[in-house]
């Protein structure tokens, strides 16, 4: 991994779509964005271009990249595409409410993750390995970029964890960065002492409201993934 310079770096999870709706782990199931998901898509990229982003990257799936591409077109940036930006892999969970999870057997393992502890998501992948991937494709791109603003725009749970991972905050305080919404960002700056975080969970003023709960991936506000 390289060495990022003087970048700031806009964390944007996605819009809306009917899995997060409905309460339905997504993970890396390609789900499009819903209608209202849309509508929240346009009033961000209205926002963001104020921001004067440098360069937009998104994960590969279709409801981060039509979000990172309205970004991208509004601002009249480039945009580049990183699969490992992709939402964490939550293995047997993926399609399924935490009703019908729980229903197969697998109540103990989904307390555990709800509760924080690095347990392989439906047998998948665990928040430790999808904050270190996470964390390298930020610091690949911060350090391409160079300088200026460049908006990441990819899932809760892989921004969440990408951006504690920088921070360097230990696991058993984790819980102290809540889920972003849909359509809300974070924002991270590089001191000279490291990364810091300058914002966490802010929205644009006129985006249409989502009853969508945050996505934390740790705790019982973070059904939907």
């Amino acid at each position: 991994m390289s060495t990022p310079g003087n970048v700031r770096l806009i964390l944007l999870r996605h819009g809306r779509t009917a899995y997060n709706q409905a309460g339905i782990w997504q993970g890396q199931a390609d789900v499009p964005l819903d209608d209202l998901g849309r509508l929240q898509v346009k009033a961000v990229a209205e926002h963001l271009r104020a921001e004067h982003p440098v360069g937009v990257v998104a994960s590969d799936l279709s409801r981060a990249r039509d979000t990172g591409q309205a970004v991208a077109d509004a601002a009249g940036a480039p945009i580049s595409v990183d699969r490992r930006l992709r939402e964490i892999d939550v293995g047997t969970w993926e399609d399924r409410t935490d009703a019908q999870i729980t229903a197969s057997g697998d109540g103990e393992a989904l307390a555990a993750y709800r509760a924080g502890e690095d347990v392989p998501a439906g047998g998948a992948e665990r928040l430790s390995d999808v904050g270190r991937r996470g964390a390298a494709a930020l610091l690949d791109h911060a350090a391409a970029a160079g300088s200026g603003t460049l908006v990441v725009a990819a899932h809760g749970v892989v921004l969440r964890c990408g951006a504690l991972t920088l921070l360097g905050v230990p696991r058993e305080r984790r819980s102290m960065l809540g889920g972003l919404p849909n359509c809300g960002w974070g924002v991270l700056g590089r001191g000279r002492q490291g990364w810091r975080l300058m914002a966490w969970g802010l929205m644009a003023p006129d985006a249409p409201f989502s009853d969508s709960p945050p996505s934390t991936g740790v705790n019982a506000g973070s059904r939907v993934v």
